[in-house]
C-alpha cells in the first residue's frame, strides 16, 4: 500500500477502534469516518461532500465502512462500493473536477475503503456551487464572499512547493552527482552552483522550505522504497510478452536518466544523406520527442496518486501513461496552444535550471513537430479523467521521402509546428479547406487561412490554393507535390502534366488567361493565377499588351517556350 500518501493517524485509528475507541472520538480536522448508505448513489453523495470540504481546507482521509458511534471489532461494518467507480464519481461530480487516492484495506475480517484528499489547488465545489470547509470534526458552508477569497488563495497554491516529511539527509548522493553533471553543461550562471554545497544546491534550487525538503525536492532527489518513480518494459510488439522490466525505487532525476537510456539503448538510428551532402540519423522515435513526453510525465503528472509512470516499450508503440487526469482547461482538443496553470510550478521551475524541461513550454509541440518531421503520426494524447493521462508515439522505420523534404525547408519552417501539421495533413488529403483545417491545428478559421497563406509564400512555397467551389482550398505546391508524391497517401495529377496541358492550349490558341483556365482546367480564380504566374516566373509564358493588373491579362509565349 502506498502508505505513505495517507495519514498515519487514519490507520493508528483502527486498531484504536478495535481496542473500544468509538470512531466519532476519533475524528478531526483530517479524518472522518462513513458508513455505506442505503444505496450507491446515496453513499457516494456522503463522501463527495466530506472529500470537498477536505479539499478546502489542507486535505485528509475519509475511512468508508465504519461506525462513528461505536467501538470495538462490531464498528467495522465493511464497504462493497468499487474503488474506481467512487473516484470517478467525486471526479465528476465536483467543480473543478477532484482527483482523489483510494485503496482497500482490510480490518478485522471487513473491506474498507481508504479516500485521501488532497487540498485543493482551486476552491472545490459541488456541481450546483456549494461548497463546505473543515472546521475540527464538522464542515461548515462557505458563503459567496468566503469562496472568492478561499479561490483567490488556491489558485497561489502549489503542491510541489509544499515541506515534505524529508531533509537533505534523506537526498541520494548519485541524484545529486546527477544534478551536476547537468549543470556543468550550462554556459550561464548555472554552471556555478555544479559546484555548490549538497544543501547550498538544494537552497538555491528552492528545494528546502521550513527545515525540510519540499515535495519537489523529494521527487528529484530521495528515493521511497517499493515507489518506483517510473516502471518501464520492452516488448517485441505491442501486445507480446515482456521481454525486460525495470522498476526500481530511485530518485526521480536517476530513474529518468535510467529510462531514457534503456529507450535510446533500443533504437536503431537510420542515416540518411541530403542533397547538400547534410547527414541525418533518423529513429525509430525521435529522441526530442521521447525526453519531451518522458520528462512531461515527470513534472505534470498528480503525485497525490501513488501509482508510477508506466513506459510501455515496443519497435511499433511507446506509450506514456502518468497518473491523473490533465491540468483543469487542457484537453486533447487545445492542449497546443491553451494557457494553463502548471501542477507542479515549483518542480517545472527547478527542472528548466537542470536543463529538464523548457519553463515556457509544456513541450507538447515539440513532441508533435519532431514526429512529423520523420513522416509520423502526431502523439495521440488520450486523457482518462480521474486516473491517467496516455500519450500514443508511433514508431517503426521514419519515412525518408517526408524527412528529406521536411530537411529542405527554411529553418524557421521546420521548427514551425502549424508548418508540420499543414504538411501531415496534406499527405494524407489531397486538399483542405480552412475550416476543415482548422481543428488539426487548434486554431480558429482566419488564424488557420494566415497560416495558410504564409505557406504559400515564394519563399516556404509549401502549399498552394487550387478549388471548383466557392470555398477556398488549399493543396501541396507543385514543388512539393513533385518531392513528396511516393509518401502521398493519394494519386496526384501532376503539375508539371497540367503545365504541359497550358503550353499545348497557348501553342494552339496562342494566348491564354486567368478566365479561361478556369473554364477549361477546373480552377478556382487564386488557382489559376498561382498557375500563370509559376509559368511566367519559369519564362514559359509572358504577359501581353500593355495591362499590368485585373482578370483580362492575356499570357503569348515566353522566352523559355518550348519549341516543337
Amino acid at each position: 500500500m502506498a502508505d505513505h500518501l495517507f495519514s498515519p493517524d487514519a490507520l493508528d485509528s483502527l486498531v484504536q477502534i478495535s481496542a473500544g475507541t468509538r470512531a466519532a472520538d476519533l475524528e478531526s480536522e483530517t479524518l472522518d469516518f462513513k458508513q455505506e448508505a442505503s444505496g450507491d448513489g446515496e453513499t457516494i453523495r456522503v463522501v463527495v461532500e466530506a472529500a470537498i470540504c477536505f479539499a478546502n481546507l489542507r486535505g485528509g482521509t475519509i475511512v468508508l465502512g465504519v461506525a462513528d458511534d461505536r467501538g470495538g471489532p462490531e464498528a467495522f461494518l465493511g464497504c462493497g462500493l468499487a474503488v474506481d467507480l467512487l473516484r470517478q464519481r467525486i471526479y465528476e461530480l465536483t467543480h473543478p473536477a477532484l482527483v482523489v487516492s483510494a485503496i482497500e484495506h482490510e480490518h478485522e475480517g471487513k473491506r474498507l475503503l481508504l479516500i485521501q484528499v488532497t487540498e485543493g489547488m482551486e476552491m472545490v465545489s459541488d456541481k450546483k456551487g456549494r461548497s463546505s470547509r473543515r472546521h475540527g470534526t464538522d464542515c461548515l458552508p462557505l458563503g459567496i464572499s468566503q469562496a472568492a477569497t478561499l479561490n483567490d488563495d488556491r489558485r497561489r497554491f502549489d503542491w510541489s512547493a509544499e515541506p515534505s516529511d524529508l531533509t537533505i539527509v534523506d537526498i541520494s548522493r548519485a541524484a545529486v552527482d546527477a544534478a551536476r553533471e547537468r549543470l556543468r553543461r550550462n554556459t550561464d550562471e548555472r554552471r556555478r552552483l555544479a559546484d555548490a554545497t549538497t544543501a547550498d544546491l538544494m537552497g538555491d534550487l528552492g528545494l528546502v522550505r521550513e527545515g525540510s525538503l519540499t515535495r519537489a525536492g523529494e521527487v528529484l532527489f530521495c528515493a521511497r522504497d517499493e515507489h518506483p518513480p517510473f516502471v518501464y518494459v520492452y516488448r517485441d510488439t505491442p501486445g507480446g510478452e515482456v521481454r525486460t522490466r525495470y522498476a526500481e525505487a530511485k530518485p526521480g532525476l536517476t530513474a529518468y536518466t535510467e529510462v531514457l537510456g534503456r529507450i535510446v539503448d533500443s533504437s536503431a538510428p537510420m542515416p540518411i544523406v541530403l542533397r547538400d551532402g547534410q547527414q541525418l540519423e533518423l529513429h525509430d522515435f525521435p529522441l526530442v520527442a521521447v525526453r519531451e513526453a518522458l520528462s512531461n510525465a515527470l513534472l505534470h503528472r498528480d503525485y497525490r496518486q501513488p501509482d508510477p509512470i508506466l513506459v510501455d516499450h515496443s519497435p511499433q508503440v511507446l506509450s506514456f501513461v502518468s497518473p491523473g487526469p490533465l491540468v483543469v482547461g487542457v484537453t486533447p482538443a487545445n492542449i497546443l496552444h491553451v494557457p494553463s496553470k502548471p501542477r507542479n510550478a515549483l518542480l517545472a521551475r527547478v527542472t528548466h535550471k537542470l536543463g529538464l524541461a523548457e519553463e515556457l513550454s509544456r513541450g507538447v509541440d515539440r513532441m508533435y513537430r519532431e514526429m512529423i518531421k520523420l513522416g509520423k503520426r502526431p502523439p495521440e494524447i488520450t486523457d482518462h479523467p480521474p486516473f491517467s493521462v496516455r500519450v500514443d508515439l508511433t514508431g517503426g522505420a521514419p519515412n525518408q521521402t517526408v524527412a528529406r523534404f521536411a530537411a529542405t525547408l527554411p529553418s524557421r519552417s521546420q521548427d514551425d509546428l502549424d508548418t508540420m501539421l499543414v504538411l501531415f495533413t496534406l499527405i494524407a488529403r489531397q486538399s483542405v479547406t480552412a475550416r476543415e483545417l482548422a481543428p488539426m491545428l487548434q486554431r480558429g478559421q482566419a488564424a488557420t487561412e494566415a497560416v495558410l497563406e504564409r505557406l504559400a509564400e515564394p519563399d516556404v512555397e509549401l502549399v498552394a490554393p487550387v478549388d471548383r467551389t466557392n470555398q477556398p482550398r488549399w493543396q501541396l505546391s507543385p514543388r512539393a507535390l513533385a518531392e513528396l508524391r511516393p509518401a502521398l497517401s493519394y494519386r496526384t495529377v501532376s503539375a508539371d502534366e497540367i503545365d504541359r496541358k497550358i503550353v499545348e492550349f497557348v501553342r494552339k490558341n496562342e494566348t491564354v488567361d486567368n478566365k479561361t483556365l478556369q473554364i477549361f482546367f477546373d480552377m478556382d480564380v487564386n488557382g489559376a493565377a498561382y498557375r500563370l504566374r509559376t509559368l511566367v516566373n519559369a519564362g514559359l509564358l509572358q504577359k501581353l499588351g500593355a495591362q499590368r493588373r485585373g482578370p483580362g491579362i492575356q499570357y503569348g509565349p515566353g522566352p523559355n517556350f518550348p519549341k516543337r
